[in-house]
């Protein structure tokens, strides 16, 4: 039983991961059918899945993901609602122990999250930063689109350099938010738990499983593109202006 164990364990986390890439190949899907009905125009990050983060006045809107007392009602939401879809299995399964790590964090507001995918905050008309740039349509994106993330997964649990662990809708790659790496999460000897991976659907609609530029040497630069951003994250060929 001790030898079996492991071996099962690993295959219902390859099981998860195989569930979470399609999920996100269905919002590759999903963004080519927006994208057409929309004159090639992303949506606002912050809002693709939730109208408003605020449901009822004084709501704290990192709260949102995880509270079904307030069902998403975005406009990304319209074109895939079964929740299965948009909730990551391996997420779920972590959320009772790390949902309530994310900033600002309200007691009283249940747990049970009901979506868990993040949109890259540089694409659409949010309100990121990005050296000024952002592409709010299609044309926009003039990096190879199989370069450039349109959802991925942020992280559940704080490390060091990231301490804004998933709670709005949108991945700011620019050191404000970075990839997870809760998917074959195994913690080392030295108490390292941020060796595994997250998953990212592209623009062009190709899924693939990614390690954060982050490390754990927070001045390790060498992976983060221009020095501070999280790889996939630019949408330009032009160099941002930090």
């Amino acid at each position: 039983m001790g030898i079996l164990m492991p071996a099962l364990t690993r295959v219902k986390d390859q099981a998860r991961e195989v569930s979470c890439r399609a999920n996100l190949r269905q919002y590759g899907v999903v963004q080519g059918m927006y994208l057409n009905d929309f004159e090639s125009k992303f949506p606002n990050p912050w809002r693709s899945l939730v109208a408003t983060e605020a449901p009822v006045s004084g709501y704290q809107r990192y709260c949102r993901w995880h509270d079904p007392r307030y069902l998403p009602d975005g406009p990304l939401w319209k074109y895939m609602p079964e929740v299965k879809v948009n909730l990551c299995p391996s997420f779920n399964v972590l959320a009772n122990s790390y949902a309530d790590m994310h900033p600002s964090h309200v007691a009283t507001n249940p747990i049970d999250p009901v979506y868990s995918y993040s949109m890259n905050a540089f694409l659409g008309n949010g309100d990121g930063t990005g050296g000024g740039y952002k592409a709010k349509n299609l044309a926009q994106v003039t990096r190879p689109h199989a370069e450039v993330f349109f959802f991925g997964e942020e992280n559940m649990w704080s490390r060091p350099g990231n301490s804004n662990v998933l709670n709005d809708n949108a991945l700011c790659g620019d050191g404000r938010d970075w990839f997870g790496t809760f998917h074959q999460a195994r913690k080392t000897k030295d108490g390292n738990l941020n060796l595994g991976f997250t998953n990212l659907v592209f623009i062009d609609g190709h899924t693939d499983k990614v390690t954060s530029a982050l490390k754990e040497d927070t001045t390790d630069n060498s992976e983060k593109e221009w020095g501070q951003y999280e790889k996939h994250s630019w949408p330009s060929k032009r160099r941002p202006s930090l």
